[in-house]
């Protein structure tokens, strides 16, 4: 199993960071991109490994949130 987290803001100066299970890391200018790729590596993942990937995504309320890697909410 794995998570991916998507913060509401950026980390830093470098925008947004998504780590990379055993790759280490990429930058993105904005949060879409961040979502976007994050989206496709928790797809490639739970398709080689067959095993779920989420994805943990901040809200702008603070509140972080849990969805499968085919973006339905994780229960």
């Amino acid at each position: 199993m794995e998570f991916i987290e998507i913060p509401y803001s950026p980390r830093g100066p470098e925008g947004w960071t998504i780590p990379i299970p055993g790759d280490g890391e990429r930058q993105f200018a904005s949060r879409d991109d961040a979502m976007a790729f994050a989206l496709t590596l928790a797809q490639k993942h739970a398709l080689v490994t067959a095993k779920p990937s989420y994805l943990c995504v901040e809200g702008g309320d603070g509140r972080w949130r849990l969805f499968t890697a085919d973006l339905q909410p994780a229960h």
